[in-house]
């Protein structure tokens, strides 16, 4: 009797036999990598500093940010957070970072507690520092914004994660633990729509007062430690 399909209806030989099972050995190794592939959830890239992980690209607002740089940012002999900076596209200098449109982001990831009159005190001196008495003096206004805002924080802990944004359109923005900042008995009083305002902080980090070692690094031009082992190699400006 013979099978219409496959001919003669005989035992296949032992070649055959052989070719079958690798045939549905491989079938099955692909079909397992497959679903390997189609279940395993997506592992995002970090890099480590003082053991604080950071995401080497965000979503902020609807729109991907990508990590620029990180550095240790001290208070005397102290470490007060693991600032990160993210931009829309990498840049490599200060000019460049203020020039650039879209949105900006200081992470400060802190390594220790402050309590609100010294978070306020310490912006306050640092921001005078970078300003010119010019332009403190025009924005007078806005720095007593921004200390009734930190002024509700109350304190900050190892731990905890302050961004401060500068997004168009609504101005600088700032979160403590995914909390709008507000002050002034308002809801938004953290939006303030004055670009100065956030160029000069941005000094404070990447200017020619801040700390080398804490300018490079949110520059891009220090070396960074991926968790799970490797590095991002510093950029070329």
């Amino acid at each position: 009797m013979q099978d219409p399909l496959n001919g003669a209806d005989t035992a296949p030989s032992g070649d055959a036999l052989e070719r079958l099972t690798i045939s549905r050995r491989a079938f099955m190794a692909s079909t397992a990598a497959t679903a390997f592939v189609l279940w395993t959830p997506e592992v995002k890239a970090a890099v480590e500093l003082e053991g604080i992980e950071i995401e080497e690209t965000i979503t902020a607002y609807g729109k991907k940010l990508v990590l620029n740089g990180i550095g240790l940012r001290k208070r005397g002999y102290f470490k007060a957070d693991v600032t990160a900076l993210y931009l829309p596209e990498k840049r490599t200098t200060p000019e460049a970072i203020m020039k650039l449109d879209g949105i900006r982001r200081i992470q400060l990831n802190i390594l220790r507690e402050f309590t609100s009159s010294t978070i306020s005190r310490i912006f306050i001196a640092d921001f005078k520092q970078v300003a010119t008495d010019d332009e403190f003096k025009k924005l007078i206004d806005v720095v007593g914004q921004i200390g009734a805002a930190y002024a509700n924080v109350k304190r900050v802990a190892k731990g905890d994660v302050v961004n401060l944004d500068w997004v168009p359109g609504r101005g600088w923005m700032a979160t403590h633990n995914g909390k709008q900042l507000a002050g002034d008995g308002t809801v938004d009083a953290m939006a303030i729509n004055n670009e100065l305002a956030y160029q000069i902080y941005l000094r404070m980090y990447i200017g020619p007062h801040a700390p080398a070692e804490l300018r490079n690094g949110l520059l891009g031009l220090t070396r960074m430690n991926r968790v799970g082992g490797g590095t991002v190699n510093p950029e070329q400006p």
